[in-house]
């Protein structure tokens, strides 16, 4: 049997400083039963297990063929290469690492004692940065990594033959150091480092294979090539359509406010890599205005990240699937009744971890409540069933967008944000993870004074004031 889905509908709640959190709202398609569609036969493309492919007919975009699953992971700009490259690792030994000889890539990275070495490498290694012999034994730290020799002192490097071939193409975490990723790279079967985003970019450079349109067509996507900036200004300019039909001016865009939008996407990201993934009969996405990372709430992150000259805020958050996927099950199978309860599933999780956030208060508690959220999603997802997805369908930019901002105006809360005449500037922020995509948006009404560090107020025939609880002090608010 043959089912198509979506990546799981979306969800979004949106709260300011004027009113309560909105409740969450949950929208799931309808399921559509769809003849059997030709199935990929994996070994026909074994070449390119753990490749970085590049389209040559396009404008070179790259991407990450899995090693295990032959799916492709998109690449993107340096700093998302360098995110996918870091998110796919899996934990190593410092003693099964030093088994895999180490490459080397020739980039413009600081190279301090000029050895052919970038000092992130000599870090990561711990080969001395300032000296081109570390152990001064005649041979320059490169000299002896190219000839697979110990830099640090007498020597071979351990490497192991037979251990390294059945490590090409994946990605590794050092466990036992600070995370330093690398990748082994399948066609030399050398490790390489992957310290900066540009160091992704010269891997991609250097060991980028071209690929037609039409061969990168018969892998399965697990990203979609999403430009996430420019995502984020489609969001902005059809947001101000919205107010200029309502007689509002449009929004100013604020990137200090884009940087905060940004970085809670992320951490909501981060929260949902674990309780997220295409394939599962059932998963257990969620967002929140709380945080854990660096503030419980919108207005403790904008001042965190010293913003303080707003009298009022608000925030709008979305989550929203970027792709429907098809899966194949016999008949009979208990797959159909779990993707049929599915929505009920995740409803009853959604309500009661908002009932259980509108009882806690301190930032302690919030956190502990959201970390106990996350934990419990996660042996919920462990307990669903792995389906057989046998093609994904992403949703474009445009329809992403025009969904996103048409599901804010549907929500009485968004709305009210977005309508809100006293706003006068805003940011941006999106963010990926398994199959959806996460958008906050932040509100302020700039003021010019009463705010923390800033000039104090002053009304005729009344003394200079700042917001309250702030006092004004030779005439800056504190």
């Amino acid at each position: 049997m043959q089912i198509r889905l979506p990546a799981k509908g979306w969800s979004a709640f949106s709260g300011d400083s004027r009113h309560p959190d909105m409740k969450k709202t949950s929208l799931l398609l309808v399921l559509i039963f769809l003849l059997a569609p030709i199935v990929l036969e994996a070994q026909s493309f074994d070449n390119l297990k753990g490749r970085i492919v590049l389209q040559v007919e396009d404008n070179g975009e790259a991407w990450y063929i899995h090693p295990d699953t032959l799916y492709r992971y998109y690449l993107g700009r340096p700093v998302d290469a360098f995110n996918v490259m870091r998110e796919l690792g899996v934990g190593i030994t410092n003693s099964d690492l030093q088994k895999i000889p180490i490459g080397i890539i020739e980039n413009s990275n600081s190279d301090v004692d000029q050895d052919g070495l970038s000092d992130s490498l000599e870090k990561a290694i711990g080969t001395n940065w300032q000296n081109k012999d570390t152990d001064n034994d005649g041979f320059s730290d490169y000299e002896e990594l190219l000839n697979n020799h110990n830099p640090l002192g007498e020597g071979v490097m351990p490497i192991d033959f037979s251990f390294f071939l059945k490590q090409k193409g994946k990605k590794f975490l050092q466990i036992e150091s600070k995370g330093e990723a690398w990748y082994v790279d399948p066609t030399d079967n050398k490790r390489y480092y992957l310290g900066r985003p540009d160091d992704a970019f010269s891997l991609m450079r250097l060991k980028g294979l071209g690929i037609s349109n039409n061969d990168l067509s018969e892998i399965r996507a697990l990203t979609y090539n999403y430009n996430y900036t420019a995502i984020e200004e489609k969001l902005f300019h059809r947001i101000n359509l919205q107010r200029v039909r309502e007689g509002l001016t449009s929004l100013k865009w604020n990137n200090e406010l884009a940087l905060v939008a940004r970085r809670h996407s992320e951490n909501l990201k981060d929260e949902n890599k674990s309780i997220t993934g295409i394939g599962y009969s059932c998963d257990f996405p969620t967002i929140h205005h709380e945080g854990i990372v660096f503030g419980a709430h919108s207005h403790d992150r904008l001042n965190n990240h010293n913003i303080f000259y707003f009298g009022k805020s608000g925030e709008n958050i979305a989550l929203y699937s970027a792709a429907s996927f098809k899966v194949r099950f016999e008949a009979g199978d208990p797959a159909q009744d779990l993707l049929d309860s599915c929505n009920e599933k995740r409803e009853s999780l959604d309500d009661t971890f908002k009932a259980k956030l509108a009882e806690v208060e301190t930032d302690p508690e919030i956190k502990n409540t959201i970390q106990a959220e996350i934990k419990k999603r996660e042996q919920q997802i462990r307990a669903e069933k792995i389906l057989d997805v046998s093609e994904i369908n992403w949703y474009s930019e445009d329809y992403r967008d025009k969904e996103i901002v048409q599901g804010w105006m549907d929500s009485p809360g968004h709305r009210e944000n977005i309508m809100e005449s006293e706003f006068d500037e805003t940011g941006m922020g999106v963010a990926y993870v398994n199959g959806y995509i996460i958008a906050t948006q932040v509100f302020i009404k700039r003021a010019d004074c009463g705010y923390f560090s800033g000039p104090c107020c002053e009304k005729k025939g009344y003394y200079p004031y700042c917001f309250v609880p702030l006092s004004c002090e030779a005439d800056i608010c504190g």
